[in-house]
């Protein structure tokens, strides 16, 4: 019997290095968001957002990269 809270599988693994990459609901791993809010910060960009599937806030806070690298 399978465990009743598995988070879903989606999109996979990386095939070369096997890392997940992107954002990731907490509650359900559900990997799709809407954009709540976005706020400028000190040198950062603040969103917040919300899981399509069952509504968990998350915030995010996105820095610039630097133009020498």
């Amino acid at each position: 019997m399978e465990p009743v809270n598995q988070r879903k599988v989606w999109p996979p693994l990386q095939e070369e290095s096997g890392e997940r990459r992107g954002l990731e609901c907490r509650r359900c791993g559900c990997r799709h968001f809407f954009v709540d809010n976005t706020r400028k910060a000190s040198h950062m960009i603040i969103r917040y957002r919300r899981c399509r599937n069952c509504g968990q806030r998350v915030t995010t806070c996105e820095r610039p990269i630097s133009p020498d690298r």
